[in-house]
């Protein structure tokens, strides 16, 4: 397997991974794909504005890339992807070592956003070294939106809400909390009731 920073020479087999990347998270989201050929344009986009990207070879063959943008002096993983055919061969992983390298000749942290409703790419960060941070998205619908299809989660005690998606790999455990939790809030449950609740729960154990 070779990594090579992405050139012109390589740019369409980029631009037909960015598209697969996007028309499998489509599919696990339940949600229909855009026309591939705007996929194409943002990903030639993305390549002549700059942004770090780097393209994993197998022989012949794009087997996988990652991308990075820097906003405000940070480095941040946009997309990573690699073809079903390549995985279970630490494509992803040599891809991710390898931009860490770049990344650190300008700034000593690397950034991603993950839906928490992807399972495998939060076990796969976590297994590299990356941890969770601080940052909640908001929304408020400005008309009626098919935002109905959701779950219930919390942090520390107060409400969230995340997409279903067709491609969940929820436990038992925490499809039960969250059956839990959502009844607990539409009952009329309290923030403070949550916490109260839990850290008895928690005291209990730890006694």
């Amino acid at each position: 397997m070779e990594i090579i920073y992405l050139n012109e020479t390589h740019l369409s087999d980029f631009q037909t991974l960015y598209t697969r990347f996007f028309i499998e998270l489509r599919e696990k989201q339940g949600w229909k794909p855009g026309e591939e050929e705007i996929y194409r344009k943002e990903a030639e986009v993305y390549f002549k504005c700059g942004d770090v990207i780097f393209l994993a070879l197998e022989g012949s063959k794009a087997a996988g890339f990652i991308r990075l943008s820097s906003r405000e002096g940070c480095f941040w993983v946009e997309e990573i992807y690699v073809r079903p055919e390549f995985r279970g061969r630490e494509i992803g992983r040599a891809l991710v070592e390898r931009a860490e390298e770049e990344v650190k000749k300008h700034d000593d942290a690397l950034y991603l956003f993950v839906l928490p409703q992807d399972k495998d790419a939060i076990g796969f960060w976590k297994k590299l070294g990356y941890g969770t941070i601080n940052t909640i998205e908001l929304v408020k619908d400005l008309k009626p939106s098919g935002r109905s299809a959701v779950h219930t989660v919390e942090l520390l005690g107060e409400r969230f809400r995340i997409f279903r998606w067709e491609g969940e790999r929820f436990t038992d455990e925490e499809r039960r909390f969250m059956e839990l939790l959502e009844r607990f809030y539409e009952e009329g449950g309290t923030k403070k009731e949550f916490l109260e609740l839990v850290n008895k729960a928690l005291e209990g154990w730890l006694e």
